[in-house]
């Protein structure tokens, strides 16, 4: 059990000023203990199996729901099997130690009143991720060969005999010959060794966060946001089970600038506005009541990550791309880049029996950013007194910007750099009327 998990809290406030004010605070976050019920998955041997088959050629069926598993069920075989159980296949079972993933949470801002009624406020946030969860299955493996064993290149595919051919009868080690790698491998009766609940992984956010405002006043309010910031994360999936460090890069959910600001606007005619007290019912109904709403944002891409087809024959988990030594950004129009979003050059597959040397995510290349508007046009029309009918328009990307998806990037496609999908949706109108009593 983890029983240290001690969560401190602390803040402040003060008031340096009558307008201004400083604030801060530390506190240990952790999250859902990795203990937790976890439904099926659990130790082999007292984890079974039984597929379900529907068809053997396709078209007729083979079990059917009146008696869907005429053979049973499987039955587990518990310890019975003793040191040959998954022998010959993978296992995975839950590490004896797993602790509880935290995070430690930091800020301090200054907050300024002005002229106005705008507020405005300054603040350096910064969290940092411990004990995080790695990926379970495929995301770290203990029976992954040595890096030194590249050095022996071709020859870890040759085949040798297999000593535990008609001990193991099953997977990999049913056959008299083996592979060189396997017999290599830490534990040489198994095909993958994953450790299931995994915790070890961090990440780490720093940003700077500005955000104002401006109360009611006079028909009029917006509040907006804009935030610099920079997130670092262990990849979920190691390129080298060895040296997981090497893993880590500008985390694939980063947003380096992200600005949203929202507005209203009564227009300044019409009954209880500053321009048309005193129009008559029908003229206030044509020019009064008219209000302008908006929600624009504005920020960068996500980092791109270059992949490769795994050819380090150690099996690792995944494969990362060489770059030569220089960046790979283009500028321009990115209509005119649609089938070269970037330098495609400058990646390329690694040879057999080496890693790619790319970082997970690329510290240069994003997907490209959000420019959205979403702008609506509201009308009211005044029954009676206590009775108010609204008429709305609504458009959503106002302006039918188009955003572009993500451009391929595995170094052995075809369609390498090139972008071929769109991530938001075209401009969406929508019309309403309210009622209001």
């Amino acid at each position: 059990m983890d029983t240290n998990n001690l969560a401190p809290r602390i803040g402040f406030a003060y008031q340096v000023a009558p307008k201004t004010t400083i604030r801060g605070g530390f506190g240990n976050i952790y999250a859902i203990s990795l203990q937790q019920a976890h439904g099926t998955v659990g130790p082999f041997g007292f984890r079974t199996q039984t597929p379900w088959v529907s068809t053997i050629d396709g078209i007729t069926p083979n079990y059917l729901l009146s008696n869907p598993y005429p053979a049973g069920f499987q039955a587990t075989p518990g310890s019975s099997q003793g040191l040959l159980t998954q022998a010959g296949a993978n296992i995975q079972a839950p590490v004896q130690e797993t602790l509880t993933p935290y995070s430690m949470q930091w800020n301090f801002n200054v907050q300024r009143s002005l002229p106005g009624d705008i507020l405005l406020e300054a603040a350096y946030v910064g969290t940092r991720g411990l004990q995080l969860s790695r990926n379970d299955e495929g995301g770290l493996s203990l029976n992954q060969l040595d890096p030194k064993y590249m050095a022996l290149g071709s020859q870890l595919n040759q085949t040798v005999d297999n000593p535990f051919f008609g001990i193991v009868n099953s997977g990999v080690l049913a056959t008299t010959k083996i592979s060189r790698a396997q017999l290599l491998r830490p534990y040489p009766q198994f095909t993958d060794v994953i450790p299931l609940y995994s915790t070890g992984a961090s990440a780490n956010y720093h940003a700077l966060q500005m955000s104002f405002s401006k109360r009611f006043s006079r028909g009029f309010q917006f509040e907006g946001s804009y935030t610099w910031a920079k997130a670092i994360q262990e990849a979920l999936s190691h390129a080298d089970s060895y040296n997981m460090r090497a893993s880590r890069s500008l985390a694939d959910y980063d947003v380096a600038h992200r600005f949203v600001v929202s507005y209203i606007y009564e227009l300044p005619f019409g009954k209880g506005r500053r321009f048309g007290a005193d129009w008559n019912r029908l003229t206030d109904n044509l020019l009064g009541g008219w209000q302008f709403n908006g929600f624009t944002s504005f920020q960068t891409g996500t980092p791109l990550s270059i992949s490769a087809n795994n050819v380090a024959g150690l099996f690792n988990p995944r494969g990362l791309a060489n770059n030569n030594g220089t960046s790979a950004k283009l500028s321009g129009d990115i209509h005119g880049r649609l089938l070269k979003y970037f330098d495609t050059s400058v990646f390329s597959q690694p040879a057999a029996f080496t890693f790619g040397n790319t970082q997970p995510s690329s510290p240069d290349l994003r997907s490209p950013g959000v420019r959205n508007w979403d702008l609506s046009l509201f009308k009211d029309f005044r029954i009676t007194e206590k009775l108010q009918l609204q008429f709305r328009t609504e458009a959503f990307n106002a302006f039918n910007t188009v955003r572009f998806g993500s451009p391929n990037t595995s170094v052995t496609s075809n369609q390498f750099g090139q972008i071929s999908t769109q991530a938001n949706s075209p401009r969406q109108v929508q019309f309403g009327l309210k009622l209001l009593f």
